[in-house]
């Protein structure tokens, strides 16, 4: 999918397939949608560096539920909150696994996850992953009581 920006996670979705141009039909800009992508993507690294840490703290839930939270559609289009949120995801992946940008052998679990692979898969493999995805993404933190 080679366009300016794909996006299709809301209801506005221009012709029920995903904006495409400059920006999208709710106003968000094509470089906004790529560093939402960005921040997906470090997020996915955040997340695969957990597994097997010891060094996870209730920090590193806050900052992946946060970064989950800035990508919402209609929720924050402002690139340097978005830059920032990016740059925090980075540094707690670092924390938890500080030698691994230095890595001799990189293995790649850590690597930042590329969204154009997302866009450009087969369209049921992207649709099922996107839901997951845009669900995962309006998820709010809740007491385990509060589930039962």
């Amino acid at each position: 999918m080679d366009k300016k920006m794909f996006c299709f996670q809301c209801e506005q979705t221009v012709g029920c397939t995903g904006c495409t141009g400059n920006a999208g039909a709710c106003g968000k800009k094509a470089d906004t949608a790529r560093l939402q992508d960005e921040l997906t993507g470090a997020l996915i690294s955040l997340a695969r560096a957990v597994d097997g840490s010891t060094a996870i703290s209730k920090r590193t839930g806050q900052i992946i539920i946060e970064g989950l939270f800035t990508t919402v559609t209609n929720v924050n289009f402002d690139d340097a909150s978005i830059e920032n949120m990016i740059q925090k995801v980075r540094a707690e992946k670092e924390r938890l696994v500080p030698d691994c940008s230095k890595c001799q052998s990189p293995c790649g679990k850590t690597d930042e996850y590329d969204m154009q692979q997302l866009w450009d898969a087969n369209e049921d493999i992207r649709s099922l992953k996107s839901l997951i995805l845009f669900g995962i993404r309006g998820m709010q933190p809740m007491p385990i009581m509060q589930m039962f």
